[in-house]
């Protein structure tokens, strides 16, 4: 049932008409599959089922929360999660992904295979510099993983560092190299 999501589209479609700049950009964030045991959550194919309807709000893009990587797929198929919502976008609304983008080969690879825009979270993370070396032409110095030499240089906030060196990472998606910082959790955010 896609009435509250839909109805949240067009408040907001409503709001912006109204109140913002020509030019606002709006865009929708989903997970295109959110399982949790047997009947709880849904599949990719009604994410689909929804992005097709949200879609006609004429949205500027569609952002897809790729936790297993950039290039993951479903089960039992043989396109990946941004390839099968590329092919129900109409052309004005663009494809963003984010996940798995540690370095500029994956972050080429997404942009030219797989989607329009990238997001990179846990990469920036890691080297808070990642965009602007890029743009320079020094891809080949980014951090690909955190290290206790690096924590410094990446500037996690205390929250940040608390989250990412616990061995759960607090259900987030661990960094690479996250498990050479877990001496450093202190507990102290813990509840």
């Amino acid at each position: 049932t896609n009435g509250l999501p839909l109805a949240v589209v067009k408040e907001v479609k409503a709001i912006v008409d109204e109140y913002a700049p020509k030019g606002f950009i709006i865009g929708y964030r989903i997970s295109p599959e959110e399982l949790h045991g047997k009947n709880v959550g849904y599949d990719y194919t009604e994410a689909l089922t929804l992005i097709s309807e949200v879609i006609k709000y004429e949205l500027d893009y569609i952002h897809l929360s790729l936790w297993a990587g950039y290039n993951s797929k479903p089960e039992n198929s043989e396109k990946s999660y941004a390839e099968l919502f590329k092919e129900i976008l109409d052309d004005k609304t663009k494809l963003l992904i984010v996940g798995g983008i540690f370095g500029e080969d994956t972050a080429t690879d997404a942009i030219e295979n797989y989607a329009d825009l990238i997001a990179v979270a846990r990469g920036t993370l890691i080297d808070p510099n990642f965009a602007k070396k890029v743009t320079e032409g020094k891809g080949d110095t980014i951090l690909h993983k955190i290290s206790p030499e690096t924590v410094e240089y990446s500037h996690l906030t205390p929250g940040l560092l608390e989250a990412f060196s616990r061995e759960d990472s607090l259900g987030l998606p661990p960094l690479p190299g996250g498990e050479t910082i877990r001496h450093l959790h202190t507990g102290k955010y813990d509840i």
